[in-house]
């Protein structure tokens, strides 16, 4: 007798029982996950399609679809005990792709103190956050997308300002004035220091954007509106001469002899694709377990790998895309190649198996909980 098959949970789902077929959702989706059906007439979800962008969840007008990662309840929890925490009744609403460290936010929208709220984009944010916020005490809010071509799911951003600019002209209508919500667009790019760079071109040859380019007489010369931000450059740069703006070399290192001094035995440091793995708001790690986000697997810095070997971490995973998913045109695939590269070399000291490669996927949250939980027993059962 054969065992039953289990269906693989999903991170997206639809209720077509109560789906009108209005087009918002499939008119919205930046893949194609979401189409009419030529027979039935029915709007379906093609879930391996989906990238759990969250923009059909924010605006479907009938609520027939649900997410997994930052619903409406889960961000209202949220918010509920970061009031608690944080002392200010400003609140700010950022891209994971977009957002510079505290300082740099706190620049941007001119406050000392605020309630920070990372998603994986600002077009997912439900409209009754907005206003669920407000009666909360929230006295403004500032929203932070990326550039509207900048945006690693197409649409979110150009979303996110129609959303905004509706909600400001309901809420002066109410009473609140025309400018409780504030939206501004933001990038990271790529820093080079002159004094360092070599020309050595490998910059020019990785990076996926034909962002950099050999000058004459030597140098490196940087399209700074073609850079996306990635760090593929970054990793790859063997003079040091580059950094991302909030992933810089240092700022990863002492990142990593924190997390390296927090862990409990066997210690598995997960560098993880902020696209390949949405982390819960309310989620904490297991005690042998501390997570690295980095806005592309392709900022993995085989240094940083070592660095952490070398700080007593028992395994290092590196959760990335597929380079079919991969938001930064398949940098996800250089990134296998360079650490397969380094495995090759840490096999000759018998270091291979305690650094790990996987691709995982948010529209299938199981993925990376199997390939932590298998890692996690093979360094345990390694010693």
């Amino acid at each position: 007798m054969s065992e039953p098959v289990t269906k693989e949970a999903v991170a997206v789902e639809q209720n077509t029982d109560y789906c009108s077929s209005c087009s918002v959702c499939s008119t919205l989706c930046p893949y194609q996950a979401l189409a009419r059906d030529a027979e039935t007439g029915k709007i379906t979800l093609d879930i391996a399609k989906c990238q759990v962008c969250g923009l059909c969840y924010a605006n479907c007008p009938a609520s027939v679809i649900s997410v997994l990662y930052y619903d409406l309840d889960s961000l209202v929890a949220y918010l509920e005990r970061a009031q608690r925490e944080y002392d200010s009744d400003t609140l700010v609403i950022m891209c994971r792709g977009s957002a510079p460290d505290t300082k740099g936010v706190a620049r941007l929208f001119g406050v000392s103190e605020f309630i920070p709220l990372l998603v994986p984009c600002v077009g997912r944010v439900p409209d009754e956050l907005y206003l669920r916020a407000l009666l909360m005490g929230i006295k403004k809010i500032g929203v932070l997308a990326c550039d509207e071509d900048y945006c690693r799911f197409e649409r979110g951003s150009a979303v996110a300002r129609r959303e905004i600019t509706a909600m400001n002209i309901l809420l002066d209508q109410l009473g609140y004035g025309r400018d409780v919500i504030t939206l501004k667009e933001h990038s990271l790019k790529v820093q080079v220091d002159a004094n360092l760079c070599i020309a050595c071109g490998n910059c020019v040859f990785y990076c996926p954007y034909h962002a950099a380019g050999l000058k004459s007489p030597g140098g490196i010369s940087f399209d700074l509106d073609a850079c996306r931000g990635c760090g593929l450059c970054v990793a790859m740069c063997p003079a040091l001469a580059l950094e991302l703006e909030n992933w810089e070399r240092e700022r990863i290192s002492r990142l990593i002899r924190r997390l390296a001094g927090e862990m409990k035995p066997p210690g598995i440091l997960v560098f993880r694709c902020q696209w390949a793995s949405f982390p819960a708001l309310d989620g904490e790690p297991p005690p042998q377990v501390r997570f690295i986000d980095l806005p592309c697997a392709s900022r993995v810095d085989r240094f940083h790998v070592l660095e952490a070997l070398q700080q007593g971490v028992g395994g290092v995973m590196i959760a990335a895309c597929s380079e079919d998913d991969c938001k930064q045109e398949r940098a996800s695939g250089r990134a296998e190649h360079s650490i397969a590269a380094l495995m090759a070399r840490l096999d000759q000291i018998g270091l291979k198996e305690r650094v790990h490669f996987c691709s995982v996927s948010p529209r299938y949250p199981g993925q990376m909980e199997r390939e932590l939980e298998q890692f996690t027993r093979k360094i345990a059962s390694t010693g």
